[in-house]
């Protein structure tokens, strides 16, 4: 399966849990367009975008949550790789102070099709591990998962759209522990806003929210010139409270 799901590591989630599996873009997802290679300089970061002076004179302000784009709903992805076998999917929801990500992976058989759900509250920086089928789950830190990843994203003034959405380009790196690289990039939302957190990667190695503003497109290249895509390709507002509610739940 993919490495970046479970790692779903880089499915990243896509290429580090996955990272094997290759799938050409679904054309009909999404009109974006993998960014040139451009050589960007490594900087720390928890996920979050800094402009890169060496590449651009862009003076980022600082992130200011916007409560007129507050965003509550799910958002549908695509995951596909450089292999047309691959056929995952994945649901994030977007609560209050929680965002939930359901991910769905392709079985051996065509209508066989295995399920994920991991919830994230930000208030209090835990990752709650669902299990569905026996109704349990267990917890950990959010920072647990591949502790010592880091991005080096800057905006490069380069936009483009997803679902009809303005979104704005963030380019760079992503560097895991064991110092493996990926080209990345991220597609970030002008329109859908997460205020409860200024960044909050899927379990370290998927942006899902960058200075408040949702992730509707990322993408990953590795040195051995694999990539992975995800795209947004359907965006549901409306109330998800009773996706976070763990009654009938026992911890394990």
């Amino acid at each position: 399966m993919l490495l970046l799901l479970l790692l779903f590591s880089v499915t990243i989630v896509a290429q580090a849990q996955k990272k094997n599996k290759k799938n050409q873009p679904d054309p009909t997802a999404t009109d974006y367009q993998p960014p040139a290679e451009e050589t960007s300089s490594k900087k720390k970061s928890k996920g979050k975008s800094k402009p890169n002076p060496a590449t651009t004179d862009y003076q980022q302000p600082d992130a200011v949550a916007d409560s007129t784009t507050r965003f509550m709903g799910i958002i549908k992805y695509r995951i596909t790789t450089d292999d047309p076998a691959d056929r995952d999917s994945m649901f994030v929801i977007f609560g209050e102070n929680q965002i939930r990500v359901t991910m769905f992976f392709a079985g051996s058989r065509e209508d066989q099709t295995f399920e994920t759900n991991m919830i994230a509250n930000v208030k209090d920086s835990t990752l709650y591990i669902l299990d569905n089928t026996y109704k349990t789950y267990r917890a950990e830190k959010l920072a647990a998962r591949n502790p010592g990843a880091e991005f080096s994203l800057s905006y490069k003034k380069k936009n483009t759209q997803i679902l009809k959405v303005f979104c704005q380009e963030y380019s760079g790196e992503m560097n895991m522990p064991d110092g493996e690289a990926f080209e990345a990039a991220c597609l970030v939302s002008k329109q859908h806003s997460f205020i409860a957190a200024e960044d909050y990667n899927y379990l370290n190695i998927q942006p899902v929210v960058l200075d408040y503003k949702i992730v509707l497109g990322y993408r990953t290249k590795s040195s051995a010139n694999e990539n992975t895509y995800i795209m947004a390709y359907k965006i549901e507002p409306g109330n998800t409270e009773d996706l976070f509610n763990l009654t009938g739940y026992t911890r394990k």
